[in-house]
């Protein structure tokens, strides 16, 4: 095997791997500072708009739920005020990332809802039996749990306590093996056009493969697998997984961009003399 033939294939190996090293730093990269931060990913759920949506469909079962006990729903709506919503979509984010019970469930909510049933019957001199006004309350705190609560968030969890402890790791050893590729890539090939192009060709198709792999999964599979409910979450994660994937395509086509234009450039500079 003759010098050149060696020098292709160590070089051609040097660019998968300076390729896939783009790839993964610039994902990780993207990815640290949002889906695997703690405040980013919060504040995604703790919003006026979402809280909203969730004080409407609260509203529509509590009034159901008013039909069949005779409790006007605004005992139940209470809740509102004495637990803001958007305070509510924090926590249970919140305890997604601690062990926390993220459904909001607790036999304190149905505590709540008891005594805001008790008060208002006992103010109204209604009677009542207490095991009914506690079976109302148990249906009272589930609503509660089904609209601003998290279910099914074990794959979640899961995924957001790897992505916290992985990715900046991943970010910085990705990094320093394409650093220090590029220099074994200028020593094989002398510091020559070739050297800078095969060495700028990795990350170039590293950063085109991640725009066009993560555009790919917008347009076709974005929240495919997340079966988190409510949909309002569900909706929610899907929407800003969007907008960081979003993010990375715009970082990446940059680096393309800057890849081509130092290409371009050092083809006018440097005289290829292999």
């Amino acid at each position: 095997m003759t010098l050149d033939v060696s020098r292709k294939i160590v070089s051609t190996i040097l660019e998968i791997v300076m390729a896939i090293c783009t790839m993964v730093f610039l994902l990780t990269l993207i990815m640290t500072f949002t889906f695997a931060d703690q405040n980013f990913f919060i504040n995604q759920f703790a919003t006026q708009q979402l809280a909203g949506e969730c004080n409407e469909q609260l509203n529509l079962n509590y009034e159901a739920l008013s039909d069949e006990t005779g409790i006007p729903a605004r005992v139940y709506e209470r809740v509102e005020e004495d637990f803001p919503t958007d305070e509510a979509l924090r926590q249970a984010a919140l305890s997604l990332f601690s062990e926390e019970n993220e459904t909001l469930y607790s036999e304190n909510k149905i505590n709540y809802f008891y005594e805001l049933s008790v008060e208002y019957l006992e103010g109204n001199d209604i009677s009542f039996k207490e095991d009914d006004v506690r079976r109302s309350a148990q249906k009272a705190a589930r609503i509660y749990s089904d609209v601003v609560g998290i279910h099914n968030a074990g794959r979640i969890e899961s995924r957001i306590a790897g992505f916290s402890k992985s990715f900046p790791r991943a970010t910085i050893v990705s990094f320093l093996i394409a650093f220090a590729c590029f220099p074994v890539m200028m020593v094989m090939y002398k510091r020559k056009k070739g050297g800078y192009f095969k060495a700028i060709g990795g990350i170039l198709a590293g950063a085109a493969a991640t725009a066009v792999g993560l555009l790919l999964l917008i347009v076709f599979n974005i929240g495919g697998s997340i079966d988190i409910l409510p949909e309002i979450y569900k909706a929610s994660i899907t929407h800003t997984a969007k907008i960081v994937f979003a993010m990375t395509i715009f970082v990446s086509l940059i680096v393309v961009a800057g890849s081509v234009s130092i290409m371009r450039f050092l083809d006018k500079k440097i005289q290829d003399e292999d």
